[in-house]
């Protein structure tokens, strides 16, 4: 039985050694309301979506919100809708293939393009540029990939999951997220390779960052 939204938040908040009061105050909220959260006495808070981003877990959306998530992160942003500034940092490379074939990302952008609609707003986003067709027919070889690190992804979005090796180094993978628990990401590649399972699962302390992908953009 999954883990409800509360016991995400107590499961990931005792693993990391914060109180409730320490919790609470990385969240700007209050020891009331992380309580609360976690005995899901409530069934929507405002202090929610922050705790979540703290944890570094999925918020649950409504279905509605779920299904409008999933119809983003698919979306294939037109040249006419990078209207932004040219502020947007691009690194190579995301690996949309084989696990065992992640990429190392590039610890310094390698460019700069203008700023999509969907990252308007979000000045840490980011892009990256797709290796491999294990994501096909979502995102293709040479896709770029489009990363709001500010929204926590849940269950049926496609994200980036990365890597922090010994020696500081990054690797990244892009694939679906299906479930969350405290120790696993739960991921899912929509054209796997021979021999590879569709779905498959990372530990969360070797790949400790998962981003949300808004949307793609194709330059063909």
């Amino acid at each position: 039985m999954e883990n409800t939204f509360g016991q995400m938040v107590r499961e990931e908040r005792e693993r990391r050694g914060l109180s409730q009061v320490q919790l609470a105050e990385m969240a700007h909220t209050t020891q009331q309301s992380i309580d609360r959260i976690e005995r899901d006495a409530v069934s929507r808070s405002r202090s929610a979506p922050e705790v979540a981003a703290v944890l570094g877990i999925p918020f649950p959306l409504s279905a509605g919100s779920q299904q409008a998530a999933a119809a983003q992160a698919t979306k294939v942003v037109p040249k006419a809708d990078l209207v932004g500034g040219v502020d947007l940092p691009i690194y190579a490379s995301v690996r949309g293939g084989a696990v065992d074939d992640s990429l190392l990302v590039s610890p310094e952008p390698i460019d700069y393009v203008k700023r999509p609609e969907p990252l308007a707003r979000a000045k840490n986003g980011y892009g990256l540029y797709v290796v491999g067709d294990s994501m096909e027919p979502a995102f293709r070889q040479g896709d770029l990939a489009l990363i709001h690190p500010n929204i926590p992804p849940t269950a049926g979005d496609e994200v980036v999951v990365c890597s922090i090796d010994v020696n500081g180094d990054h690797y990244a993978v892009l694939k679906q997220l299906t479930k969350v628990t405290a120790e696993k990401w739960h991921l899912k590649q929509y054209n796997p390779p021979h021999g590879e399972p569709a779905e498959f699962t990372l530990d969360r302390k070797e790949w400790p960052v998962c981003h949300l992908v808004v949307g793609s953009y194709r330059k063909r």
